[in-house]
């Protein structure tokens, strides 16, 4: 591949990203009107906004951290529209758009070393954040209470919020080895 088309790969990336940053940004907007603002922290939507920005500013690690939440947390998305959840049009947008921009992002600038616990950090700063900002009544991030369902499996919220990090951080290791055995390898330098 030559360098002209690798440079115009990485403008059409910047490009796209762009566009989930607006996605993301439309869906702020419509969360404000509706007020609901607190909406706009769940993972997946600042895991596309996470996903945009590193495809702006070439940094693999923020894409890692988008893609990383968004391969898991998409099934979880998918599950709660199964079970009868509002489904916004933007939101497709920030889940699907997000998701796919993050798997391309990683294949072209690299997946970085560490990408896994520095996900998994994230993580945990934007639970506790979203306990410490947003109503218990709306439960983002499964940060006030077990998602509704699973309250005869965890009877402890504590221990639910636990076995949801674990299961995270399992997951989390897994992408990062097994997309290097996949062939994602690290990030290049200009």
């Amino acid at each position: 591949m030559n360098r002209s088309s690798d440079g115009a790969r990485e403008k059409l990336l910047a490009y796209l990203g762009l566009a989930e940053i607006m996605c993301y940004a439309a869906l702020c907007a419509q969360y404000a009107l509706r007020r609901q603002l607190e909406n706009v922290l769940w993972v997946c939507h600042l895991g596309a906004l996470a996903v945009g920005l590193g495809c702006v500013l070439r940094w693999p690690t923020s894409i890692a951290i988008g893609a990383f939440w968004l391969t898991l947390g998409v099934p979880l998305w998918i599950y709660y529209l199964a079970a009868g959840g509002e489904f916004l049009p933007l939101s497709f947008l920030t889940h699907a758009g997000g998701l796919a921009l993050g798997w391309v992002g990683l294949k072209k600038f690299g997946l970085s070393k560490g990408s896994w616990w520095k996900a998994a950090l994230a993580l945990v700063l934007l639970y506790f954040f979203s306990r410490w900002v947003t109503p218990p009544k709306e439960n983002v991030n499964l940060a006030h209470a077990v998602h509704p369902g699973w309250e005869s499996t965890f009877t402890s919220h504590s221990v639910y919020v636990f076995a949801m990090l674990l299961l995270f951080l399992g997951v989390f290791i897994v992408l990062q080895f097994g997309l290097r055995r996949l062939g994602f390898g690290p990030p290049v330098k200009p």
